[in-house]
């Protein structure tokens, strides 16, 4: 509680300690600020594979069960050495570039390309982003490099994971793997480009304390939500609050003067996504409701209660490191059948939980 309450305004010891080894002073970190709490805290390499490589995990449709899932190996190998065909089998050229690449069709079955921006350019930009910085906050050589080719085996997982024993290559794997994710990349490599997102839009992103519950090896608690703050003029001390991720969530967040902000959003859910055997399209179901309380310090997630009609995650509870402990976080996830889960994070864990399910 002590280094949540003891960091309103001003550099701590914390950003003191970062930055003899950072270069960038610490107001030149845009995603990454050291912070010694909250979803910042947590920040690890693993945070990056197992909240946004698994992110479908959070559908019911996906095995949670990871180390025992049929992974689309082949799937993934010929979508990237063979995108003609995969672009073919989705209808050809024109298709693909209506649905996947350019804002050209407004259907809710072709607006595959507002996920390839938000998810991968935007969401998969700022993820490699903060997580450079992390690196270089550590000393890491390269460390642009390092965070690229972590966000790239995230994007990889992801899609061996969103296409279990596939066969076929599709052409959504190939808009995201050899373009969207790749420009993300590139994009928040400019500095101009990253400061308007973080500082005009107060963009970042916000992950679930993923963990890894024992006896079962199953995947629980991970999340991934792009998060942008706009301000509106509206209200006094307000702005709209927007999350975007496996569904989204639409509401107003109420700023303080200590850097401590409060968020209410409601909007809809993921419950599954189905793939069309014929052309490989992937379509969300969003039919399910869904309602979010956020707080946090200074952009870094604190705490969070999240309601789902999911199956598996009907309430899910979040306190993240450095609230109730200095280095412990703790959550809880309720399914509609009433089934606890219960699990640990730590901010020396490299972004990776553990948790207690069967």
């Amino acid at each position: 509680r002590a280094a949540v309450a003891g960091s309103q305004g001003g550099p701590t010891l914390t950003d003191s300690v970062v930055s003899t080894l950072d270069p960038a002073p610490v107001e030149a970190r845009l995603f990454y600020k050291g912070l010694p709490y909250g979803s910042e805290a947590q920040l690890g390499p693993l945070d990056v594979i197992l909240n946004r490589g698994f992110a479908l995990a959070q559908t019911d449709r996906h095995h949670r069960r990871i180390f025992e899932y049929e992974y689309g190996f082949a799937h993934v190998r010929n979508a990237l050495a063979h995108p003609g065909r995969a672009i073919k089998r989705a209808g050809g050229w024109w298709q693909f570039l209506r649905k996947e690449i350019l804002p050209l069709s407004y259907k809710p079955d072709d607006v595959k390309w507002y996920t390839n921006y938000t998810g991968h350019i935007i969401e998969g930009g700022i993820h490699t982003r903060r997580l450079q910085e992390w690196y270089r906050s550590r000393g890491v050589p390269i460390p642009g490099l390092m965070a690229g080719m972590t966000n790239l085996a995230a994007a990889y997982l992801n899609e061996l994971y969103e296409h279990p024993r596939g066969k076929q290559g599709n052409a959504g794997t190939v808009a995201d793997l050899y373009f969207f994710d790749l420009a993300g990349i590139a994009l928040f490599s400019i500095n101009p480009v990253a400061r308007f997102f973080a500082e005009q839009l107060g963009l970042t992103v916000w992950t679930g304390q993923a963990s890894i519950s024992v006896p079962a090896g199953q995947i629980e608690n991970n999340a991934n939500y792009l998060v942008f703050k706009i301000p509106w003029g509206v209200l006094p001390k307000t702005s709209v609050f927007y999350w975007s991720g496996i569904g989204a969530q639409l509401g107003v967040t109420l700023h303080r003067a200590d850097g401590l902000d409060v968020s209410i959003g409601l909007g809809k859910d993921a419950k599954r996504m189905a793939t069309d055997p014929r052309t490989g399209d992937e379509t969300a179901d969003l039919s399910t409701f869904a309602a979010g309380l956020f707080v946090d310090r200074n952009g870094s997630l604190l705490a969070s209660i999240h309601l789902s009609e999911v199956e598996h995650r009907l309430m899910k509870i979040n306190v993240y490191p450095g609230v109730l402990h200095e280095n412990f976080g703790a959550w809880a996830v309720v399914s509609h059948d009433l089934e606890v889960r219960i699990g640990l994070s730590n901010r020396h864990w490299l972004g990776a939980g553990l948790g207690l399910g069967w």
